[in-house]
């Protein structure tokens, strides 16, 4: 008899801390216990750092507990998440910002849900033994760069600001691994590209290395559909962006075992997370910094003869399914 009441006390605790918990887990907006239908989304998710979001979300199973089954597939740019996205392979991307500015000229029913990832990780590496030391002594060199790329983008500020222009230099369009080959077997005098490619050719150039940029503009890791998948998938996408919140809230509670994580699953030096760490800021927002950001990057792919019509940002924002999971997340003003 005693061990009856004993199991039904303990039966009656377990109910009472699940329905605590549930309240609380409700009252922050994720509803992390008794999610009800399970419902499935395709995602293309960059397979790199900054997309570390997507992966922590599902490795740790954030994305299980809202009731989402992700069918995560991986690749290596933005470029090829978008491409899935345009041939209807996925139901969501992840881009950079200047990715889905470019295609969003000729590709008007993009819609941007969430920023998840603010990083500053550009490089300008140039060759001591090309006679480059400062900004300036690239005046007529040959630098390598992605073709109208965030990469492409950086370095047209970055000599702005030193008072050059792009026909100051001859400009190289190389994909990142041989734009790496390339600087490193001096076909080029210079490099700009993203990391880890940029402490890829400081490690092969050794001493011969000039680091002349250091992190390059603010760039964001986009969250995008297209307008005719929003409404189907709604409770999906809301469940999508509770994940990814939960998956934050863990790394800036375990910051180490976060550092670890990315280490692991992308075959990452330690010591380059800790350098590339406080480069970038993994968080779920929609921040008025995109919208400037995109506008200016539509002014220059717009003089680069792009396709398309220059479309209007303020419309390709969609903050509605932030907004109901996490308002205070959701900076931007829209018309």
């Amino acid at each position: 008899m005693n061990r009856a009441r004993r199991r039904l006390l303990l039966a009656i605790l377990a109910l009472i801390g699940l329905g605590g918990l549930t309240v609380v887990a409700n009252q922050a907006g994720l509803d992390i216990l008794g999610p009800g239908k399970v419902d499935h989304i395709r995602l293309a998710a960059y397979d790199g750092d900054v997309g570390a979001l997507e992966w922590i979300a599902r490795d740790k199973g954030f994305f299980r507990k809202v009731g989402l089954e992700v069918d995560m597939k991986a690749y290596p740019s933005g470029n090829a998440a978008m491409e899935a996205l345009r041939a209807g392979e996925v139901d969501i991307a992840t881009a950079a910002d200047l990715v889905v500015a470019k295609r969003s000229f000729t590709e008007p029913d993009l819609r941007i849900l969430a920023d998840i990832c603010r990083y500053w990780n550009k490089g300008l590496v140039a060759r001591r033994d090309r006679n480059i030391l400062v900004p300036g002594d690239l005046r007529g060199k040959r630098i390598g760069v992605p073709a109208t790329s965030s990469a492409e983008h950086n370095l047209m500020v970055f000599l702005a600001l030193q008072g050059l222009s792009m026909r100051d230099v001859t400009i190289v369009d190389l994909a990142p691994k041989p734009l790496v080959e390339a600087v490193t077997a001096g076909q080029i005098d210079a490099a700009i590209v993203w990391q880890p490619h940029v402490t890829a050719i400081e490690k092969a150039l050794g001493a011969n290395a000039v680091r002349l940029m250091d992190g390059g503009t603010e760039a964001h890791l986009l969250l995008v559909t297209r307008e005719a998948e929003i409404a189907p998938r709604a409770d999906a996408i809301r469940k999508l962006l509770k994940g990814l919140i939960l998956a934050e809230q863990w790394v800036r509670a375990n910051p180490d075992q976060a550092k670890a994580t990315l280490a692991e699953r992308f075959a990452l030096d330690p010591a380059y997370l800790d350098i590339l760490w406080p480069r970038m800021q993994l968080a779920v927002s929609l921040p008025q910094e995109i919208l400037a950001a995109m506008e200016a990057e539509a002014r220059w792919l717009a003089q680069a003869d792009t396709k398309g019509t220059r479309p209007t940002f303020a419309d390709t924002i969609h903050p509605e399914p932030l907004r109901a999971v996490k308002p205070d997340a959701v900076g931007i003003f829209t018309r």
